[in-house]
């Protein structure tokens, strides 16, 4: 490959592993703790695809991620104030923070609800110190969810709905109303897992919505039961499978 390529690879970095590639192709490369010895195997391997120059995405799988929809008080001035809010909503939901974790948060938007997600400080910097050693150059560094819904995006068309995201027996889900973020939930789908979702989506449903109002759940995978009444749309917005 050209280091002036214009391909994009992508790597996503789950909890014990490092995945290149799709179906037959796909490389998967195991850690213990942090992804720095598997980034190198990757580096070393003839057919890794890491050239100086060459671009890559980088997807940080939802079991590695913790997400919060924040809701910015009325007062706050300027980064400082910010960073420390998030610093303490982290704490009280996730029981995460600095210097373990690092916290990503949309910025400019401080008038309606954004998606904050926090990720392990080991892997931010293992694949920062590999981007650095062999000169590549990153687009997308961001949550698996996040990744979805910016290529799902042009398919949600109601204003009051949700996106489920899943993959390998875990389930990622965001609703919102009026086309801004209401919650988001990550979790196991598990034994009861389905119908925990359900449930939760069905709260969320009744407590944002109006009355007798159906919303629609947009799903990447399976997805959970839908509430009474609400419509499932099956997308196929590509990404990873398991």
């Amino acid at each position: 490959m050209s280091r002036f390529s214009a391909e994009v690879r992508s790597l996503l970095i789950e909890q014990d592993a490092i995945r290149v590639g799709h179906g037959a192709t796909q490389k998967r490369l195991a850690y213990e703790w942090a992804p720095d010895a598997a980034l190198a195997a990757l580096a070393a391997a003839p057919d890794g695809g890491v050239q100086r120059g060459s671009r890559w995405d980088v997807l940080f799988a939802d079991a590695v991620v913790r997400y919060l929809i924040v809701q910015w008080p009325p007062g706050l001035r300027g980064g400082a104030e910010r960073e420390a809010f998030l610093a303490l909503r982290f704490r009280e939901v996730h029981g995460v923070g600095a210097p373990e974790w690092r916290i990503v948060v949309e910025r400019g938007a401080t008038d309606f609800p954004v998606i904050a997600c926090a990720v392990p400080a080991a892997h931010v910097e293992a694949v920062a110190a590999w981007g650095s050693e062999h000169r590549l150059r990153f687009g997308s560094v961001t949550g698996e969810f996040l990744d979805a819904y910016n290529r799902a995006r042009p398919e949600l068309e109601s204003p009051f709905g949700a996106l489920a995201v899943q993959r390998e027996g875990r389930v990622t889900l965001g609703f919102w109303r009026d086309a801004q973020w209401q919650s988001l939930r990550s979790q196991p789908l598990g034994p009861a897992g389905d119908t925990s979702l359900g449930l939760y989506l069905e709260s969320q449903s009744l407590r944002s919505g109006v009355p007798g109002e159906a919303g629609v759940l947009y799903c990447i995978g399976e997805g959970p039961r839908v509430p009474a009444g609400w419509r499932k749309v099956a997308l196929h917005a590509g990404g990873w499978e398991g």
